[in-house]
């Protein structure tokens, strides 16, 4: 995954035609990681999914920002804080954020740019998901899973 991340990052997995595969890499990375206790595993699919978000397909960008918004919110405080500073920093890398942003609102950006740098993330859990959890989700257009779906996985 360290190897993917790296292509991704150095925009060598940057072509169009490469949308399909990237999906598909996805996908891998995200069994791969599915109910894993495994730090270093989860650490590297953050920023294979964080380097997806500037590739140029909708479908590709929501799937990566689902996988990031379920680790910011995983059990482990280091898995929170890591995927919150490498979601911050994917988003603003982002030329257009109006494929994960609806609308493009420009406010909601913004809000979700602050809520990642302001918000403690080493916090216990229960605390960040009651203060933040479903604004944060709004921000993208999206709604949480339930309580009993989150630990199943993070598609």
């Amino acid at each position: 995954m360290k190897t993917i991340e790296i292509l991704l990052q150095s925009d060598y997995l940057s072509e169009p035609v490469l949308a399909d595969d990237l999906i598909m890499i996805h996908g891998l990375c995200v069994k791969e990681c599915n109910k894993s206790k495994v730090i270093v595993k989860l650490m590297a699919s953050i920023g294979v999914f964080a380097n997806m978000l500037s590739f140029r397909n909708e479908e590709l960008n929501q799937k990566a920002l689902k996988s990031l918004l379920f680790l910011l919110y995983h059990s482990f405080p280091k898995v929170r804080k890591i995927t919150a500073e490498k979601l911050y920093t994917g988003l603003l890398a982002l030329e257009d954020y109006s494929m994960i942003i609806p609308g493009g609102d420009e406010e909601a950006f913004e809000q979700a740019i602050e809520m990642l740098s302001e918000t403690d993330w080493s916090q216990h859990l229960k605390e960040i998901a009651a203060a933040t959890k479903v604004a944060f989700y709004a921000f993208f257009g999206l709604k949480p899973k339930p309580k009993e779906s989150e630990d199943v996985e993070m598609k």
